[in-house]
């Protein structure tokens, strides 16, 4: 018997709610690496409840502070800029697209993190 059935057994279906809980997260961070040409993307779908992504540079330094950093939406055909003066900006938006990491201001900012989500922390807008 493997560790699952003996905690089913166990446990009983509170033991399933909690594997379901768990693994079944509605939204997933996405690393999007540096590409000039924007052949390396990735699909962030936002859905309700999320109203938005939130984007942040990588690593977070004063170096990348005082940079912009671009996403390119896809789907969209629009430009998503980081300003300079933070690490992390909240884009709203709702749908699905495709998102790629297009221009920065420094080559410290090695990719950028990105979230669908809300924006209860308060980031600035992205512009």
């Amino acid at each position: 018997m493997t560790r699952f059935t003996n905690n089913l057994r166990r446990f009983g279906l509170p033991a399933i709610a909690a594997f379901t809980f768990v693994t079944a997260s509605p939204a997933q961070a996405v690393d999007l690496p540096f590409s000039a040409d924007c052949r390396q993307f990735s699909a962030i779908p936002v859905a309700a409840p999320n109203t938005g992504i939130l984007f942040r540079k990588n690593p977070n330094s004063a170096a990348t502070r005082a940079a912009t950093a671009t996403v390119f939406a896809i789907t969209a055909a629009e430009n998503i800029e980081i300003p300079t003066g933070g690490a992390s900006c909240f884009f709203q938006v709702l749908g699905n697209d495709s998102y790629c990491f297009l221009a920065r201001g420094s080559d410290q900012i090695v990719n950028l993190n990105a979230v669908a989500g809300n924006n209860h922390l308060g980031a600035p807008a992205c512009q």
